[in-house]
């Protein structure tokens, strides 16, 4: 701290050597020589000015008026200056000159000590380590965590057990921290005081089934039957019944709810490969016949449909004739089309699969799309074509098989079924 203070001061000092001498120079009376110029100048003009009146360049009205607006502009000139001088050639603030600088050598070392004790840092300034004090951010800081708020949540419920809306949100945090069996009870409170609504049921078998170990057959089971009957196209409830149903063994019951749900994901990439993995698993079970029989006889799933405004998707299930199994191998590509009939050869929605996957049903929308202005909704018939292609490349080539039928009615809701039996 003492050497800060000292290293201070003697800046301080070095700072007033080189002012101050500035400030005590002596300053040498100019007013004398201002005068003399003003004086010189008039003359000078008034000079021109009678040579213009000999020249009868101006008149001796104009002269005269000139020459009065000269001497007063050279009268009022002096006058300036005298104001500002004690009348022998010095400035009137001469003896205060030497009292100025022994005001600022005192005042500014004071003032800059007051600022810097007031803004300043003197540990830091001499080195010394200070802990730092960390301000949580945010509003309500410090911010509780799960188990508090839950806490909160619980003793806020004890006096108003009828809040059904608090209920609800308590059993949901209740599964993020895993506490199963809670949830359970929380959602049994929601049912007592809101009803059977199909999302709040949906919810509870969830939390029976993972109370449980995950297992969809004990007492979640009847749960999920009721909800499936009340919303049978909705996608978790189709996920779970599958599930429920693989558990029990029944591999073409889950797989008719899967293939109803999986046109449902097209447009989410990681569920559309997570239910493809269960329907592989699920069909690896089943004979190809079986499976056959299971997609022909899937449910679509319904479609919602306003005035005006109906859903352009086209639901295609292929099947390869078992004449031609011959012809082809498990890897070799699969590709199923919409086309518009008339116009640019791009297809409006495409699939691409391996013959592996047949008997396949698949969903063909707007979400398929290569470009904005080429999708399904916006044609009204279409051409629907499956093709098994040998080089792997979607433009039909001598040797392909493939079916194809048209025209299709985009907005009519049809289910189609092809069977690959030609041969290009």
């Amino acid at each position: 701290m003492i050497s800060f203070i000292v290293s201070a001061v003697v800046l301080v000092l070095i700072a007033v050597v080189f002012i101050v001498p500035t400030l005590l120079k002596k300053n040498y009376p100019f007013s004398d020589e201002y005068d003399d110029l003003n004086v010189a100048i008039a003359k000078d003009r008034l000079k021109e000015l009678k040579g213009q009146l000999d020249a009868s360049e101006i008149n001796q009205q104009t002269y005269q008026q000139l020459r009065d607006e000269l001497e007063s502009t050279l009268a009022e000139d002096l006058s300036n200056v005298s104001q500002t001088n004690d009348g022998n050639g010095q400035y009137m603030f001469k003896e205060n000159k030497k009292l100025v600088p022994i005001i600022l050598a005192v005042a500014v070392p004071i003032f800059s000590a007051a600022i810097y004790y007031q803004l300043g840092d003197f540990n830091a300034a001499t080195g010394t380590n200070v802990a730092a004090t960390v301000i949580p951010a945010g509003e309500n800081r410090p911010q509780m965590t799960m188990e508090e708020a839950v806490i909160k949540l619980e003793q806020r419920l004890v006096e108003q057990p009828e809040n059904a809306d608090g209920w609800f949100m308590l059993a949901k945090t209740y599964m993020t921290m895993s506490q199963y069996q809670k949830a359970v009870t929380a959602y049994e409170k929601v049912i007592n005081l809101a009803g059977e609504k199909p999302e709040v049921l949906l919810r509870y078998a969830d939390a029976i089934a993972m109370s449980e170990g995950g297992n969809l057959t004990g007492k979640a089971k009847p749960i999920v039957d009721k909800v499936i009957s009340m919303i049978p196209n909705n996608p978790t409830v189709l996920w779970m019944a599958g599930s429920s149903e693989v558990q029990q063994k029944n591999y073409a019951k889950a797989l008719s709810y899967w293939y109803k749900l999986q046109p449902m994901l097209s447009q989410d990439a990681t569920a559309q490969t997570q239910i493809n993995e269960l329907i592989n698993n699920a069909e690896t079970q089943l004979t190809a016949d079986e499976i056959a029989q299971v997609k022909r006889a899937a449910p679509v799933a319904e479609t919602q449909v306003t005035a005006g405004n109906v859903k352009a998707e086209i639901v295609v299930t292929v099947e390869l004739d078992p004449a031609l199994k011959d012809k082809v191998s498990a890897n070799d590509t699969l590709f199923i089309f919409a086309k518009a009939m008339q116009g640019p050869p791009m297809p409006l929605a495409a699939v691409k699969k391996t013959v592996a996957a047949l008997p396949i049903t698949v969903s063909l929308n707007d979400a398929m799309a290569m470009m904005p202005q080429m999708k399904l909704s916006n044609f009204e018939q279409v051409r629907i074509s499956a093709v098994v292609s040998k080089s792997g490349q979607p433009g039909t080539q001598a040797g392909d098989l493939y079916a194809e039928v048209s025209p299709v009615n985009v907005k009519a809701q049809e289910k189609i079924n092809l069977i690959i039996n030609q041969m290009k």
